[in-house]
């Protein structure tokens, strides 16, 4: 029992200051360096069987009042509902959408950025901004976004949000929304920082040129969900590559809350999923990742643990509460910077206190399986250690050739 308290105190005290960071990146303060151009925009809209929520999506869009040059390219992935349909109708009635259809998977690049990755392709425009099918963009999204794009900047992180508590059903939704603007106090911390490790691929803008620079998704383009993470850990490794997060109400993107906790368990394994594709990741990142899953899956077994082992009991919910006090020291601070005090302070301490069972959950879900990307494709793996023996063999040969 001891060396098993001792490993769980260092794998929750390292999530504890980890979140500790998370809370002085709140402070950090941050220049605000705004654009004037207004340059051609491409918005992306990768769909897959999205007929229920697609045409809200699409009116939002229509109604953005950005000056430039503006088109939407709506990405249809091989649907079998009556998505394709809604989107021809938009295009019929508003000549700035376009409809791409996607008809067979790609070898080389995984479901959803194969889509996103063929939007670009038929798109034209300088910034190329993206975002989901069940996403609400208030009418300044693309202008506040593109507004972000200063001298340097290659990827604006705009903020999500999920409903807010006065249209939620349920504690379910409530939870998720918590759940969301923790992921974006995150994000906004580690930018602020200057670690640039994630975007939200439901709302964010980069540079056509930057993308280009890159190579595209490259090689990180096969893992779910590559034109999220991974595009923006790409893209931060450009010379002078600034990531910046556009935090501003106009440019906030609202997800709609998921119908059950069991698909909200599905789509959290799906963003895990993309994590067993370590290989593309910065080390740094991976370690954060790694640390939040195991802590979580350590934390949420020991407490079930203590009705068998009372001595622990202390230790343990000791750990917790400190765990919790952490957390909602960051939520209670991040509520008030980003005006989300509906979220303060019974919603903050239920999240708190499901995070560790919600994330183990995960974990295990998602090692029992990839639950990647609903439109499907020939799965993709690849082997951290098989890639670090080819390097390291590589290596050796280069350091005898050189002597």
């Amino acid at each position: 029992m001891t060396i098993f308290l001792i490993l769980l105190y260092t794998l929750v005290l390292s999530y504890v200051g980890l979140m500790v960071t998370v809370i002085v990146g709140m402070f950090r303060p941050v220049p605000q360096v705004r654009s004037r151009n207004r340059p051609p925009v491409s918005v992306i809209v990768p769909a897959r069987n999205e007929q229920s929520q697609l045409a809200a999506t699409l009116e939002s869009l229509a109604a953005q009042h950005y000056p430039g040059s503006i088109e939407m390219i709506v990405v249809n992935d091989r649907s079998s509902d009556g998505t394709e349909a809604i989107i021809r109708s938009f295009c019929t009635r508003d000549e700035r959408f376009r409809l791409v259809n996607v008809s067979e998977p790609d070898r080389r690049l995984a479901p959803k950025v194969n889509a996103v990755n063929e939007g670009i392709k038929n798109s034209s425009g300088d910034i190329i901004v993206t975002t989901d099918a069940d996403c609400l963009h208030p009418p300044g999204w693309i202008e506040e976004l593109v507004a972000h794009v200063a001298d340097g900047v290659v990827l604006v992180v705009g903020y999500v949000e999920s409903t807010r508590l006065d249209h939620a059903r349920n504690w379910r939704e409530r939870f998720e929304t918590a759940d969301w603007f923790s992921l974006m106090l995150a994000s906004r911390s580690m930018l602020r920082l200057g670690w640039k490790f994630g975007s939200s691929a439901n709302n964010q803008a980069y540079r056509r040129d930057a993308f280009d620079a890159a190579g595209g998704f490259g090689a990180g383009g096969r893992a779910p969900s590559g034109d999220e993470d991974l595009l923006a850990q790409r893209l931060g490794r450009l010379p002078q590559g600034n990531v910046v997060f556009a935090e501003s109400p106009a440019a906030r993107v609202v997800t709609h809350p998921m119908a059950s906790w069991m698909v909200l368990l599905q789509q959290r394994r799906r963003w895990v999923s993309r994590y067993h594709h370590l290989v593309h990741y910065q080390r740094q990142f991976m370690m954060g990742i790694a640390t939040l899953g195991v802590q979580s899956v350590a934390l949420a077994a020991a407490i079930v643990l203590t009705p068998l082992l009372p001595a622990m009991a202390p230790w343990v919910f000791g750990l917790w509460g400190l765990k919790i006090g952490t957390e909602l020291v960051g939520m209670y601070l991040g509520t008030a910077q980003l005006g989300r005090a509906d979220l303060w302070p019974w919603t903050a301490l239920v999240w708190s206190l499901l995070h560790p069972f919600f994330i183990a959950t995960i974990v295990i879900l998602s090692l029992l399986g990839s639950g990647e990307w609903r439109a499907g494709a020939g799965g993709y793996q690849r082997h951290f250690l098989r890639r670090q023996w080819r390097q390291l063999k590589r290596r050796l040969k280069d350091a005898l050739l050189g002597t």
